[in-house]
């Protein structure tokens, strides 16, 4: 495998984990949570797992649900948003929101590696870019953005001197067919 590996999410072939952007072509969340699965099943069976860490985030973005707001962060460059269509509020007022300063909604994040914190939940505010901070931590490869050089470098996931999944767990068999609706109760 390579050093570092991003995988898209599959959407275009079904495989999403989210329900549908419409009600009218609902997609069936038990294929996408499948799919990862057999991502992780696969790396946790291989030889490579001895010495990788999978981070796996998915778009289940805050929204309505969550009880946190985004959180106040450092503007990557310090240059404004430039590709704002006409009408875009944005192009009528300024703050906050309409400058890079603030994290998106929270999204979940899952580390599963050899080396990782059992039952380990952390409380650092963070955005996504703290995967490339853990990156260039690793790779000791300089900062892109003063983003990146923000966030935590993620280290607080694992323990490397004392690791306790040298032997992966047998994670559950993935349902497939059970009730999945998204514009009807079962």
């Amino acid at each position: 495998m390579p050093q570092v590996a991003q995988i898209e999410p599959a959407t275009d072939a079904g495989f999403d984990e989210h329900p549908s952007v419409s009600d009218s072509e609902p997609n069936d969340i038990q294929r996408g949570a499948n799919y990862v699965s057999s991502l992780i099943d696969g790396l946790m069976t291989s030889s490579s797992w001895a010495d990788s860490a999978f981070i796996l985030t998915y778009d289940e973005g805050g929204g309505l649900y969550d009880h946190v707001s985004p959180q106040a962060t450092v503007s990557p460059d310090g240059i404004k948003p430039v590709d704002l269509l006409p009408g875009d509020i944005c192009t009528q007022t300024t703050g906050p929101t309409c400058d890079f300063v603030y994290t998106g909604y929270r999204v979940p994040l899952i580390v599963v590696s050899p080396y990782a914190q059992k039952n380990y939940v952390s409380h650092t505010v963070a955005d996504l870019t703290a995967i490339l901070r853990f990156v260039e931590t690793r790779f000791n490869l300089p900062t892109l953005t003063k983003r990146d050089a923000a966030q935590m470098d993620m280290t607080e996931f694992f323990n490397f001197s004392n690791p306790v999944w040298l032997t992966p767990p047998t994670p559950p068999t993935q349902n497939t067919d059970g009730a999945c609706y998204l514009n009807k109760l079962p």
